[in-house]
């Protein structure tokens, strides 16, 4: 049942709308898909644009408010046109409107749907994205959302169970990262020598070991940031070609090819792939993490700042092109 509604949504919020839909019109979709979830205007459940007297001069108009049929407030959601890509100032409109009305859950829909928690499980000073959803049939995650905000389910413990299990997962995202770095840190590279020293002192002496060891290269990397060439062959650019270096423009293929379609679907993932591609036929990939790309950024223009790409730079390290993609 869960997920015919959920197809239904993305039909709704997706498939069935123009590239070019307003604001206004897409509204009326949301309030199709809110029906499919069995929340009815007529039944007072949704309040549509409602106006909330905010101190002695100042008023909040969300875009929709749920409530419960006791008529206390459950959640509120903003929509934006899907052809724009959610934003922080979009989630900073939301926010706003949790806080004002005190609510802890918030739903942005438009390209996509992010769910946001703003509550006493969590001591950020913003409300904490849970989850954002693609409209793609059958998802998973799109599943949980309809079981956990179609009327009928509604619930506050099913709610608390789905926070505390997106914190979670926030949080061990954190500690991975953490440890990660502290790993790959050159003082725990050199911790590694000693314990290998140690390994070894039973079979041979310390100076032995230690002459072996200045030898060698010891080192731990990220299986991600490094793949071979035969992993990524030249041939992933839509054509071979002869490349004129003369004007110091390192030459960056993006993926999408359309630098708006690149950037539009950068703000949904907040990840890419960087391929970089050198002279001695050798490749290497790494992984962007796009955390901090807002909407005002430019994607060559940030890829084009970074040490090894500027000019003078990238011809020293001997790099050729590089293939930026947002699926790996």
């Amino acid at each position: 049942m869960n997920n015919e509604k959920w197809n239904e949504i993305c039909f709704l919020l997706s498939d069935n709308i123009r590239t070019d839909i307003s604001e206004n019109d897409f509204e009326q979709n949301v309030v199709q898909a809110l029906r499919v979830l069995d929340w009815k205007e007529y039944s007072g459940d949704i309040e549509i644009r409602p106006s909330f007297q905010i101190g002695a001069a100042n008023r909040i108009t969300p875009d929709f408010v749920i409530k419960s049929s006791d008529n206390k407030k459950l959640f509120v959601i903003e929509i934006k046109q899907p052809n724009i890509p959610l934003n922080s100032k979009f989630q900073q409109q939301l926010f706003s409107y949790m806080r004002q009305l005190r609510l802890e859950y918030g739903i942005l829909i438009g390209q996509g749907i992010q769910i946001f928690y703003d509550g006493d499980l969590t001591n950020q000073d913003d409300p904490i994205l849970l989850e954002t959803i693609k409209f793609t049939k059958d998802d998973e995650k799109g599943l949980k959302f309809v079981e956990l905000f179609a009327k009928e389910s509604f619930n506050q413990e099913s709610l608390k169970a789905f926070t505390l299990n997106g914190l979670k997962k926030i949080n061990r995202r954190e500690e991975h990262k953490n440890l990660t770095e502290k790993i790959l840190s050159e003082s725990y590279q050199e911790k590694i020598s000693e314990l290998i020293k140690q390994d070894f002192l039973n079979e041979y002496d310390g100076e032995l070991i230690e002459s072996v060891l200045k030898e060698l290269k010891i080192e731990i990397k990220n299986k991600n940031t490094e793949i071979t060439q035969t992993e990524f062959p030249k041939s992933q650019f839509k054509e071979q070609r002869i490349i004129d270096y003369s004007n110091g423009i390192l030459p960056i293929e993006l993926n999408p090819s359309s630098e708006s379609d690149f950037k539009r679907r950068l703000l949904l993932t907040k990840t890419a792939y960087i391929t970089i591609f050198y002279k001695n036929g050798t490749s290497k990939q790494k992984v962007w993490n796009a955390q901090r790309f807002r909407e005002s950024s430019g994607v060559l223009g940030n890829l084009r700042s970074r040490p090894e790409f500027r000019n003078g730079e990238w011809q020293k390290l001997g790099i050729e092109k590089v293939l930026v993609s947002i699926d790996k």
